[in-house]
């Protein structure tokens, strides 16, 4: 795998791969070292020009699911935490009305004492 500079993430990963916590000490050298090759390989930029590079386009292409390629697992995982599907919460306030306590019975547990 060549290398073409460091590959930096900053939108996902601001304080660097090795400080996220997501990604092993060689997964994190990996991407910085190789990132930009592997993002050019996988984006179709860039045409593989050594085994790995190869092997690396098989891994994510259709019935290449059983290619082990430490750069391809490395490229996944990456993919996985920066490709987080968004999900949303729907939620309301209820208004309280003029006490802080409501009673559904109607029954009122107050002690009144008329003078």
């Amino acid at each position: 795998m060549r290398n073409l500079g460091k590959f930096f993430d900053n939108k996902h990963f601001a304080r660097g791969f090795s400080r996220s916590g997501e990604f092993t000490i060689s997964e994190a050298q990996i991407l910085e070292n190789y990132g930009r090759a592997m993002q050019g390989l996988f984006e179709g930029n860039l045409t593989p020009e050594d085994n790995d590079e190869q092997e690396f386009i098989t891994a994510f292409q259709e019935g290449g699911e059983g290619v082990i390629n430490k750069y391809a697992q490395c490229w996944k995982k990456y993919l996985s935490k920066t490709q987080r599907k968004r999900t949303y919460t729907l939620c309301s306030t209820v208004k309280s009305g003029t006490s802080s306590s409501y009673d559904d019975d109607g029954d009122s547990d107050d002690l009144l004492i008329d003078d």
